[in-house]
């Protein structure tokens, strides 16, 4: 397993300040939240890509994740609405070439959220749809699609690893793939075991920690959760994986290299992973 930066945690700095402090930590793996002022794929376009792509070579840094911001802009594939569905297929699928133009060869994916004057199997019918066909392309292109499973105060749809395998078994493609989030994870009351029984595979994992009761995304020891142990579990079922550090807040956007330097000692001192 190897310990990949994120530059979520760094959404109020120029990007190339976030590259310079995991340079500076020593982790050559990041998972690039697309997201502004960083980068948003309706803005710059080919040409701020091949910048980053260069601004990563120069420091031997690897795309390892690529994420759409799918939380915050207007776009939801589980929309009722058509035209804003399509529009929201679109993006993703934009994305997707993004992330290859990076040479990365998975991008993250959630459900969406369902209207809440529709009942939710009529929504996760326009999720299933969505994820069908970005899961064609992605198949067709040789990218993996992540499935996020989503707190229940972020989604009404998949928030669990059940909702994760519902959603595999009914899109039935290779391309689509489970992952953990470990504050999602725990308010379902499960643990990464949970996944390695229920799925045929894990490719992706978010490591932070959190208050047990709401979507917070803490700093390792900031919270409730036993990391530790999930870390460990992590090990004893062959994940081979990256772990990324998705930390969010407003005190951590301040100071984000400190914030995550405290993060990666804790974990280095487990002795588990490696940068």
């Amino acid at each position: 397993m190897k310990i990949a930066g994120m530059n979520i945690t760094y959404r109020y700095f120029p990007f190339e300040h976030f590259l310079d402090s995991m340079t500076r930590l020593e982790v050559d793996q990041i998972e690039l939240w697309a997201g502004e002022p960083h980068f948003y794929v309706y803005r710059g376009g080919l040409n701020r890509l091949r910048r980053i792509k260069q601004e990563l070579k120069a420091r031997g840094m690897r795309v390892v994740c690529y994420t759409p911001e799918q939380c915050v802009y207007p776009y939801n594939i589980a929309s009722s609405d058509p035209q804003l569905r399509q529009k929201s297929i679109d993006y993703f699928i934009e994305n997707l070439y993004a992330a290859l133009e990076l040479n990365t060869d998975m991008m993250l994916v959630t459900s969406g959220i369902g209207d809440f004057h529709l009942s939710p199997e009529e929504s996760w019918k326009y999720a299933s749809d969505s994820i069908y066909q970005l899961s064609r392309v992605a198949q067709q292109e040789g990218v993996t699609l992540a499935l996020e499973p989503l707190t229940r105060f972020e989604s009404n749809l998949i928030t669990d690893v059940q909702g994760v395998k519902r959603m595999m078994d009914e899109v039935g493609s290779s391309a689509l793939q489970g992952m953990i989030d470990t504050v999602a994870m725990q308010l379902a009351g499960e643990r990464p075991e949970d996944y390695f029984s229920h799925l045929p595979g894990l490719c992706h994992f978010h490591l932070i920690d959190g208050d047990g009761t709401s979507d917070a995304h803490l700093a390792l020891d900031d919270g409730q959760l036993n990391w530790r142990e999930y870390l460990t579990s992590l090990e004893s079922c062959g994940y081979e994986g990256t772990c990324t550090l998705e930390i969010m807040g407003f005190n951590y956007y301040q100071s984000p290299h400190d914030t995550v330097m405290h993060s990666i000692r804790k974990i280095r001192e487990l002795g588990i992973l490696s940068s």
